[in-house]
């Protein structure tokens, strides 16, 4: 898919290099950060092996597999369920 976005020059100046593949590179990043694709659709999307998405993931600070808020959120919710049914004992 191609998107064309208008991006201020005062903006576009601060990236040096290839804009573009900064652009795809952002977004793939959030994309993964949020969830919303695995390691393997980003390297895929990023045409890069496990080792270059590995790399790129410590070079831009992005803990790989992080346990974030929200899954102590759901996993204590889960849990709570659990003992609300009987299943697990109350703590």
């Amino acid at each position: 898919m191609t998107i064309t976005v208008e991006i201020p020059a005062e903006i576009a100046a601060v990236f040096p290099g290839d804009l573009s593949r900064t652009l795809l590179e952002s977004l793939v990043l959030e994309a993964y950060r949020e969830s919303r694709i695995g390691d393997a659709e980003a390297a895929q999307a990023l045409e890069l092996s496990r080792l270059q998405w590995n790399h790129l993931l410590k070079v831009k600070n992005i803990a790989e597999n992080a346990y974030t808020v929200e899954d102590l959120d759901r996993d204590v919710a889960t849990i709570q369920k659990l003992r609300a049914a009987g299943a697990l004992p109350a703590a």
